[in-house]
């Protein structure tokens, strides 16, 4: 799909136009594509003379974010952050600047350029006098928004598990933390690649972008840097949350050994007292279990298995063990 916007020439309304009436160079316009055919990507190719292989290329979503000069044009890909299924992703962004247009191409809807898309129309105005590379410098701030954006949601999610581990330890728990650590992983590696395009164009390897514009481009560089920090901050947190819950794994198990343990002793003395008792020597010698003729032998010898239990009970209070 593609979606045109130019501004026209009195620079006070911004009009949708089609790729048929669209032309490269008569006045600052937006070509937006979004998951384009192989036949919009051919017609493309012809309005600009961008190379097919080149807009091919920045279609495929694992391009690596970089800045290339051309003749006529300059191209820069940047990664931008998308949700889809509960589950957040990156996405890579083509942006073909040319002296008056801007061409954005995505294999996929993205939050970003959704954004700029429904931006007041006076907004938008105002955006496109400032030319192309204004333009671009707004799309990819509104890109680091949506970062600042999903780790808001990065981090709503550890408080979860935070809370979980803290107040009701589930099996489940490690696997989300270890999603959640892949998923930062992948954040990571997009924002060190997009941090490094921003560099990129404060070094001046596009000619479009002048020196008034270096101090717009030093705020991207700043709020990357700090994502980047962000993003390191919470895969440390999510690495003591780990550890908190394997120590509640470890802990939880010490309890219930300490419980069996106390139960098994409470049981042990007196099925020793039973089992002497159930050798059964009787007999005429002294020595052979006299109490079997006691009138109250059976009762002497519950009370004795009590009083152990008693005495063991003692025991385990006095020392703390429960």
């Amino acid at each position: 799909m593609i979606k045109i916007r130019e501004l026209n020439s009195a620079k006070k309304e911004i009009a949708l136009r089609s790729l048929e009436e669209w032309t490269v160079g008569k006045t600052l316009s937006w070509v937006n594509c979004i998951n384009p055919t192989q036949r919009e990507l051919k017609e493309i190719s012809l309005k600009t003379g961008i190379a097919l292989e080149d807009l091919e290329d920045s279609v495929h979503p694992n391009k690596r974010p970089h800045v290339i000069p051309y003749r006529n044009y300059s191209l820069i890909i940047f990664k931008t952050p998308y949700r889809e299924g509960g589950a957040i992703k990156t996405a890579s962004l083509g942006i073909f600047l040319f002296k008056k247009d801007v061409i954005t191409i995505c294999s996929r809807p993205i939050p970003a350029l959704q954004h700029f898309d429904e931006l007041p129309e006076s907004q938008q105005i105002l955006i496109f006098k400032n030319g192309a590379p204004y333009f671009v410098y707004r799309l990819l701030d509104h890109s680091l928004g949506d970062f600042f954006e999903m780790m808001d949601m990065v981090s709503d999610e550890i408080d979860l598990i935070e809370w979980q581990v803290l107040h009701h330890v589930q099996k489940v728990i490690p696997k989300e933390i270890f999603a959640q650590k892949r998923v930062l992983i992948y954040l990571h590696k997009a924002l060190i690649a997009n941090r490094d395009v921003i560099s990129a164009l404060e070094k001046h390897y596009l000619v479009e972008f002048t020196e008034d514009s270096f101090g717009v481009l030093r705020n991207l560089y700043n709020d990357t840097a700090q994502l980047i920090d962000l993003v390191t901050t919470y895969r440390d947190t999510l690495s003591n949350v780990l550890d908190m819950y394997l120590s509640s794994i470890n802990n939880n198990l010490n309890n219930i050994m300490k419980t069996l343990t106390i139960i098994s002793a409470f049981v042990l003395v007196p099925m020793f007292i039973a089992s002497i008792y159930g050798m059964n020597f009787g007999g005429e010698s002294a020595w052979n279990m006299p109490e079997l003729y006691w009138k109250y032998g059976y009762e002497f010898a519950l009370g004795l298995m009590a009083l152990s239990v008693v005495v063991i009970y003692g025991f385990f209070k006095r020392k703390k063990w429960i």
